[in-house]
């Protein structure tokens, strides 16, 4: 049984406010959910970064690298955006605005007190609630493989924010997991990260949400295997595909099951930094979305997309899932 040391979950009431919002109707017919999980690469305003030598360095590196974002986001036009690497709810208000200030943000105070990263959202569709869980837990989780070391983790960065498409409740989870797939030191650690993901996902689910899990999970899937071939040491996957043990099989599926593996990678490591892509030694799918059953008849396009050369926007590449759901 997992130790919860402290189980406490911050909710926090979207408000009405003047933005323009998605107003679904019948005669709409069809309705279109574009979601893109991309991690902005220091999404920052370039002030008091210095030790971060990949973060802007200035507010003109920031402000290029915050335009560069932005245009790049509007050649998709997504629904929602899920984005790690933020650093507050005033560079999410920027991003907004150079979008045209089109969107809803979700942003919740995370706990990253190292690098100041955080996860924050943009999204088209009204959002009811949002959220964190300030659940710590103890680790290696019972699931785990591995029985060093020893401590309690919470998940510093993530937040839960709840739509309705069509009338179906939607949750969306968005997160980033602690770096380094292969690092001993944090793999067990990243289990308990991913073990309050899980719980706080069954709960939506249990209360008749649709989940969808997003973000940059720093690890890899062991069925839906990336172009490397990169097998996981964590039971990270596991935890956030089957979460509801109870239940026969998994409530979530990877998204990415759906592409071909040479195309499943959302990341180029330079190995031995010949700044040359040796292909798919060099690609790695450490960037997930998990959908739930209820959500996969619906979804009619997935992509990684690769149409930005890495470094320059982000050095990931964003998953982007399209849905379409029947009008109300």
């Amino acid at each position: 049984m997992v130790v919860l040391v402290c189980a406490g979950l911050a909710l926090i009431v979207a408000c009405d406010d003047e933005r323009s919002v998605s107003v679904l109707t019948p005669s709409d017919g069809p309705v279109t959910f574009t979601v893109v999980a991309l991690n902005a690469c220091w999404l920052f305003d370039g002030v008091g970064e210095e030790e971060f030598s990949t973060a802007p360095q200035s507010p003109a590196e920031a402000a290029a690298h915050l335009s560069d974002v932005a245009s790049y986001l509007a050649t998709i036009v997504p629904d929602f955006i899920s984005l790690a690497e933020i650093e507050d709810a005033a560079m999410l208000d920027r991003l907004n605005q150079e979008l045209g200030s089109e969107y809803h943000p979700v942003f919740v105070q995370g706990t990253d007190d190292y690098t100041g990263q955080d996860v924050a959202a943009l999204s088209r569709f009204q959002v009811v609630e949002s959220g964190r869980s300030d659940a710590q837990v103890r680790y290696p989780v019972p699931e785990s493989q591995l029985r060093a070391p020893q401590g309690v983790q919470g998940a510093a960065k993530h937040f839960w924010a709840t739509t309705e498409i069509s009338g179906m409740p939607v949750t969306l989870i968005g997160l980033h997991f602690l770096a380094y797939p292969d690092d001993l030191q944090r793999v067990t650690r990243r289990e308990a990260q991913a073990t309050i993901i899980r719980d706080l996902a069954r709960g939506f689910l249990d209360a008749g949400h649709e989940i969808i899990i997003l973000g940059d999970v720093n690890d890899f899937d062991d069925e839906i295997c990336d172009a490397a071939g990169n097998e996981p040491r964590t039971c990270v996957d596991r935890l956030l595909k089957d979460i509801d043990p109870d239940r026969e099989g998994d409530e979530l599926i990877n998204v990415c099951g759906r592409l071909e593996r040479s195309d499943r990678y959302s990341y180029w490591y330079d190995r031995n930094r010949n700044g040359i892509d040796d292909g798919d030694e060099e690609h790695s799918q450490i960037d997930h979305m998990l959908v739930s059953r209820g959500l996969e008849p619906y979804l009619v396009d997935v992509r990684i997309d690769r149409v930005y050369e890495s470094g320059t926007v982000s050095d990931h590449w964003p998953i982007v899932a399209t849905f379409e759901f029947p009008g109300e």
